[in-house]
């Protein structure tokens, strides 16, 4: 004696204890011309064996179903065989036996003897089993199988487990497309898939679409300060330097900016795109928050952002600080030079002439070159004379101060010759 059931009611009675990993919505089937009737016939042994084996399940009892099951799994008619291997499917997946799991799925796929719904559901299923259990080949092939037949629509998280297989293989170019399907058929999506966006794009060095996942991940979750951090770096990666600087200013506005190295970057960036008010500004609020430290670096930064913002009383007041601080005249060495830049020529010739005596000098002949410029602005033509035959004996200054002295002390001799001409005309009268 056989009963007749329905196979999709039967099925989906059958189907239980399979958790989250099987949650697959119901949509219409749209995109097929008619909904599939099936019906099977199941004989009454088998019928039992299966009604049996859910009630061990129901109590617990997973290795006592899952013999019962494995017993018959290869016996009666393909109808019987599709419907016992579901179902132990089933049983190996609630002990989280996965390989087993798939194995048994794979076998009720074969008979093709379940209803479209319950074929597309498996078959999904099994792609998601095999990636779960690392066979990330037969995952691919599983899911792309399911998504060309699939009547229903396809849901968002299976473009996303074939993205995940697809990158374990390293297809990225394949992986890519899929998250995006992802991401238009979701209302609300998930960090994590805007991620793994970002991380192939990145490895792919596709920057435009590194930075388009940046910006959905900064719209979902703008307090986050990676993502402004990485968005800029990105946006240096497609030369927008513009840009790049506009999105780290906003997060330092934001408070996002705390590590040292983060607010130094930020003041290369402006550095770099010649808005050295900017970033004096920048490191002179940051050291007062103390998220800088005033040291000899910081300060130093500080000095050239307000001498190249000629900011000339803050970088002077900088210096000072600087030169005091340092066991080196390099310091008095700038203040010099400011000064001379702005023709205060005897406190430039004061400074540069503490340059020399405190010493460790890093370029000791520009240091000469200047104080001779000093002596020049003053009309001092010996004093200039005096320092430049100081320069030419270093290698960075040597060519330079050579030709300006030679000039300069054939001005000086014609000087000097023409006040002995009037000396001796004075005399020759008196």
């Amino acid at each position: 004696m056989k009963r007749v059931f329905k196979s999709i009611s039967l099925c989906t009675a059958l189907f239980v204890g399979g958790g989250a990993l099987y949650s697959v919505p119901a949509f219409a089937a749209a995109q097929c011309d008619a909904e599939e009737k099936i019906e099977g016939e199941m004989g009454e042994d088998t019928y039992g064996v299966v009604q049996k084996a859910m009630e061990m399940l129901s109590k617990d009892q997973v290795t006592e179903a899952i013999a019962k099951l494995a017993e018959i799994a290869d016996k009666g008619s393909d109808y019987e065989k599709g419907l016992v291997n579901y179902n132990l499917g089933i049983a190996y997946s609630t002990v989280n036996d996965y390989p087993n799991a798939a194995k048994a799925f794979v076998k009720a796929l074969s008979v093709k003897a379940l209803p479209r719904q319950q074929r597309e559901q498996l078959q999904y299923n099994v792609g998601q089993l095999f990636i779960v259990t690392n066979q990330y080949d037969d995952g691919i092939k599983a899911l792309q199988t399911y998504m060309a037949q699939a009547c229903d629509p396809v849901p968002a998280e299976a473009h996303i487990f074939l993205a995940n297989a697809l990158t374990e293989r390293k297809r990225f170019e394949e992986a890519l497309p899929q998250i995006d399907e992802a991401i238009a058929k979701s209302k609300e999506v998930k960090e994590l898939w805007l991620q793994m966006k970002l991380a192939i794009s990145y490895e792919l060095k596709d920057y435009k679409r590194s930075a388009d996942a940046l910006l959905q991940l900064i719209a979902k979750v703008p307090d986050k300060a990676e993502y402004w951090r990485q968005l800029s770096s990105v946006l240096f990666e497609m030369d927008d330097r513009v840009k790049a600087l506009a999105v780290l200013a906003l997060a330092e506005q934001q408070g996002f900016l705390e590590k040292p190295a983060e607010i130094r970057n930020l003041y290369s960036i402006y550095m770099m795109l010649e808005s050295p008010y900017k970033a004096g500004s920048l490191l002179e609020s940051a050291m007062a928050a103390k998220r800088l430290p005033s040291d000899e670096e910081n300060l130093s930064s500080l000095s050239d952002a307000w001498i190249n913002a000629r900011e000339l009383e803050k970088a002077e007041a900088t210096l000072l600080t600087l030169a005091d601080m340092s066991d080196k005249g390099d310091y008095y060495y700038k203040l010099g030079a400011m000064y001379g830049d702005n023709e205060r020529w005897r406190d430039s010739k004061q400074m540069l002439e503490k340059a020399l005596k405190k010493g460790g000098l890093k370029s000791p002949g520009e240091v000469w070159m200047r104080l001779a410029v000093a002596h020049y602005g003053m009309k001092d033509n010996r004093g200039a004379i005096s320092a430049l035959q100081k320069a030419i004996t270093f290698d960075d200054s040597r060519r330079q101060a050579g030709e300006w002295l030679r000039a300069l002390s054939g001005t000086q001799q014609q000087a000097e010759a023409a006040t002995d001409e009037e000396a001796a005309a004075v005399e020759g009268k008196s």
